[in-house]
């Protein structure tokens, strides 16, 4: 073969190697670029552990084979998509007994140190671990400390690890009848679920835990969980809850209550409403040095309350922008980013439904990664940057901005379902700023005029 022969063969099998992550039929990588900016997000490094994105991902339903594979696959459209940390729900064997739907709940567990054989292997999960970690992105997995399905092995051979309530042993808390109380007071029991958790570590080598049903368990249970675990490695700790109390050990926990206000304003249109729901999000004072999740949907709101656009209906991408932008650490749900239109259920075999793709969700998604990625004034946790409301003359618009140091992120929100202009009221943004969605340089005075189309956003940097 002549060497020019050669070399074009070699670059055509490169090509086709390079795409075989992103344009397998079980996974969905075929989604257009978004943002204005191809591949942009790729090589952006989130400046500090709190500007970082979390991605939520239902293993059985992620991709066709519905397996690691499946999730490891696509690793490459993830980290161009801008996604910095993918949280696995419950990657265990699911109970049989008294199960919910066809295939059972992930939260039913069935072994805490085995691998779902629907999944892989361990060795496969931890080539998705190395995989990750090659692409500079974490694995977070979700532990379900409270309870175990009815046929784990601990119900015949250890029946004093579940919890008695009126003289039964075992029973279902609040009514999930496909999974048994433990019981926290049993330090042998404790003993074995840490243990569990330490196997994850020292077997996948994961970087962290979001621990389902938080203050469900005592949290004395959780201070040694973390104190064994990180002896190990320094992981971090998600926890699904809102309790201040529980911060003593946790990194950072859900923004539920946030969460509720931005569903009512989804069915109501209350602006006052959303921002002082802003408000008093950020300036809790319980969160002062800890972190928060921030979320529009998640597998528990998707599956029992309906799909974001249910939910939020024609405010959907504003709110998505205010999300990224208005405190610590935002969550993507799989498929939120293409815009998905469905309610996944969580008992049965339910793909995500990869096609078609909203590309203005799409490249609204990867523009907001980005954005929360490379501005040090959206950090989260200790050192998040302010929170000031702009006035702008108008009620249907929220203005904010976010600044740390010499850097500041201008927000305007129209709520209105027509095209709305104002002006600032004051001076407190002026300066040269760059339009985030556009590049273009512009001047913001206290005599600027902006107009914002029906149910759009502006984002001004410095």
């Amino acid at each position: 073969m002549k060497p020019m022969t050669i070399f074009k063969e070699l670059i055509l099998l490169l090509s086709f190697l390079f795409c075989l992550p992103a344009c397998g039929n079980d996974s969905p990588g075929d989604e257009p670029g978004g943002g204005g900016d191809p591949g942009g997000n790729t090589e952006i490094k989130a400046l500090s552990p709190h500007n970082r994105v979390i991605y939520e991902v239902n293993v059985r339903n992620y991709s066709a084979a519905g397996n690691f594979k499946g999730v490891e696959q696509d690793l490459p459209r993830l980290k161009e998509l801008g996604v910095d940390i993918l949280w696995l729900m419950p990657i265990h064997p699911i109970g049989e007994a008294n199960r919910n739907g066809t295939l059972g709940s992930p939260y039913a567990v069935k072994d805490y140190k085995a691998v779902h054989p629907d999944f892989g292997t361990l060795d496969d999960l931890r080539a998705l671990v190395a995989a990750a970690h090659e692409a500079d992105m974490e694995i977070w997995l979700d532990w379900v400390a409270n309870h175990t399905a009815w046929d784990h092995p601990w119900a015949t051979e250890y029946p004093d690890y579940y919890a008695e309530r009126d003289g039964q042993r075992p029973y279902s808390p609040e009514n999930w009848l496909d999974v048994i109380q433990l019981d926290f007071s049993n330090e042998a029991m404790c003993r074995e679920m840490i243990d569990a958790m330490k196997y994850w570590v020292q077997e996948a080598d994961i970087d962290g835990f979001r621990c389902d049903a938080v203050t469900y368990v005592p949290l004395d249970f959780w201070r040694k969980a973390r104190a064994e675990v990180n002896r190990l490695k320094d992981i971090t700790w998600l926890a699904e809850g809102d309790d201040p109390a529980y911060m003593e050990v946790f990194d950072l926990d859900y923004a539920w209550e946030f969460c509720g206000r931005m569903y009512t304003f989804g069915q109501n249109g209350d602006v006052a409403a959303l921002i002082q729901g802003c408000q008093d999000l950020y300036n809790n004072p319980h969160y002062a040095q800890k972190s928060r999740m921030v979320f529009l949907t998640n597998h528990d709101i998707n599956a029992y309350e309906g799909s974001d656009n249910e939910r939020y209906g024609q405010w959907l991408q504003p709110l998505t922008v205010l999300a990224f932008t208005i405190y610590d650490m935002p969550l993507i749900y799989n498929g939120q980013e293409i815009g998905m239109n469905q309610r996944m259920g969580l008992f049965d075999k339910d793909n995500v439904q990869w096609t078609p793709v909203n590309t203005t969700m799409n490249t609204l998604i990867r523009q907001m990664t980005r954005l929360k990625r490379t501005q040090p004034a959206l950090e989260g946790g200790p050192n998040r940057g302010s929170l000031t409301r702009q006035q702008v003359g108008n009620d249907q618009v929220y203005a904010y901005t976010r600044k740390k140091g010499n850097n500041k992120v201008v927000i305007f929100l129209n709520f209105a379902s027509q095209s709305t202009t104002f002006g600032l009221n004051g001076t407190t943004v002026a300066g040269k700023y760059t339009d985030f969605l556009t590049g273009e340089e512009k001047e913001l005075t206290s005599s600027s005029s902006f107009t914002i189309p029906a149910n759009g956003y502006a984002i001004f940097v410095r």
